[in-house]
């Protein structure tokens, strides 16, 4: 117990001094190098939104940026371009030993808790004391523009397929002091201007630490319930809510509340299905596949195939599952100019189970729905045509992409002298049946776009949730996403 408390407090002392110390030239290109071999060798789909005569040009310009000493936080943020560039939410940059949303930074942080909302910001928490209002509108930190904060923000987050912001929005509403002290800065106090009303105030905060903003977030989390559930709101109309695509326990729970799910809605002659897949940000692929088979009314693809970058051994020291390394010689097949891994249940044609639901159906989607989330948002969303009772999406557009997600098992390799870990899903996931989708670079966009108000988020009001409810009762008084 003492060498594990021992190595402990060796790696924090470790990578506190790492922070601060300062990285010569040539270390910086050496983890330069390692950081563009890795992509190379493992993304599955590296040039799917930026081509990659633009990508050579980047790397071009970002290494010839290395060229003085700088601290891990410089080399953090200089590479932060390149990453973005992926276009893939999945991609993972995180300081070895660190919160990834907090890297460099567990003190002099912002004290508010920020609600963004078509490029504006409301104030619906206060992490320290209590000297803002809550729903006033922010106006300006450090006398800089809330727009211009966003404006310097965005270009420095991943959490996003293609050219989405949705993802990246619901990130800074619960990261943003994180991201503010990383990419612009964390000073001793922070100067306010927010607006209650027509009344504007200007104040200034004492910063607070990462413990008291996890122990906010902690005090303010709504009461625990079941990760899966049925809500019925009346005898026609039931609510499914689904908050990840994951088993539980002794790996049957999902399965067996899907299979006794669906037997009660078709032994109560249930009409409208509700489907939250709201902040459901994925899971394990073959639970979305089960899930779609649940409301399929005939045999189907999921994935037209899965993308990866290489069958050899990689070149440079990795971690990744030890499973996938003894049996890829059995599963990765050459496809084309690539490869493809082949283990996967979605790739075979699936019956729709005996009690699948052919009703009408109501999906609810946001910016946190991605990964295997947006895989059945958009296997629905493409096959809705086919269904008796259709499907209409409500919410938000989806964080995740609609014709290809890039996860799957992940290879992760430690730059040798920044000790930053950078994590690579291997897999490119491509739906099958998608073609028609006009979007190469979207997520499932909602037919009714309904979004809530800072209001709603103080007052705890779903108000996608009522729009849904009042929509089934009365289907063309609905808004559409044109309006």
């Amino acid at each position: 117990m003492k060498s594990i408390l021992f190595s402990l407090i060796l790696s924090l002392t470790l990578n506190v001094s790492l922070i601060a110390q300062t990285l010569t030239t040539e270390q910086l290109q050496t983890d330069f190098t390692r950081f563009r071999t890795a992509l190379h060798e493992v993304h599955p789909e590296m040039y799917r939104y930026t081509p990659k005569p633009v990508f050579d040009s980047l790397f071009t310009a970002t290494a010839a940026q290395l060229n003085r000493p700088m601290t891990q936080q410089e080399f953090y943020v200089k590479m932060m371009p390149l990453l973005v560039a992926l276009r893939d939410g999945h991609i993972k940059w995180i300081v070895s030993g660190k919160d990834e949303h907090y890297p460099f930074f567990s003190e002099k942080l912002f004290p508010l808790k920020l609600y963004f909302l078509n490029g504006k910001a409301w104030i619906v928490g206060n992490y320290g004391q209590g000297l803002v209002p809550e729903g006033a509108a922010l106006v300006s930190i450090n006398g800089k523009p809330t727009t211009e904060i966003v404006q310097t923000l965005l270009p420095n987050m991943t959490f996003a397929d293609g050219n989405r912001i949705g993802g990246k929005l619901e990130d800074l509403n619960r990261y943003f002091s994180g991201y503010y002290a990383t990419f612009i800065g964390a000073p001793d106090t922070f100067t306010v201007t927010y607006r209650m009303g027509t009344e504007e105030k200007t104040v200034t905060l004492p910063t607070v630490t990462e413990k008291s903003i996890k122990a906010y977030v902690e005090a303010h989390k709504p009461a625990p319930q079941k990760p899966f559930r049925l809500t019925f709101t009346d005898k026609q109309t039931v609510i499914m809510t689904i908050e990840a695509f994951f088993t539980e326990g002794n790996g049957l729970k999902y399965k067996s509340f899907l299979q006794d799910a669906f037997r009660e809605i078709r032994a109560k002659g249930i009409q409208n299905l509700v489907l939250d897949l709201r902040d459901n940000e994925g899971g394990e692929e073959p639970l979305g596949v089960l899930l779609y088979s649940y409301l399929a009314n005939k045999p189907f693809r999921y994935y037209d195939h899965i993308s990866v970058r290489q069958k050899k051994k990689y070149s440079f020291p990795t971690w990744t599952s030890k499973l996938y390394r003894m049996a890829k010689f059995l599963v990765v097949k050459k496809r084309g100019d690539g490869y493809a891994f082949t283990a996967q249940r979605g790739l075979k044609v699936t019956k729709p189970q005996k009690d699948a639901y052919q009703g009408k159906l109501y999906v609810l989607l946001n910016g946190n729905s991605f990964s295997v989330t947006t895989e059945f948002a958009a296997r629905l969303h493409a096959d809705r045509s086919s269904r008796p009772g259709g499907a209409t999406f409500i919410g938000q557009e989806t964080g995740g992409g609609y014709k290809l997600n890039s996860s799957g098992i992940f290879a992760i390799t430690q730059l040798p002298n920044s000790k930053i870990d950078l994590g690579i899903g291997m897999f490119g996931f491509h739906m099958a049946n998608v073609a028609t989708y006009p979007y190469t670079d979207r997520g499932i966009i909602p037919d009714h776009l309904v979004a809530p108000t800072a209001d709603d988020m103080l007052k705890h009001h779903d108000q996608v949730m009522d729009y849904t409810l009042k929509l089934i009762q009365s289907p063309a008084s609905g808004l559409t996403k044109s309006e």
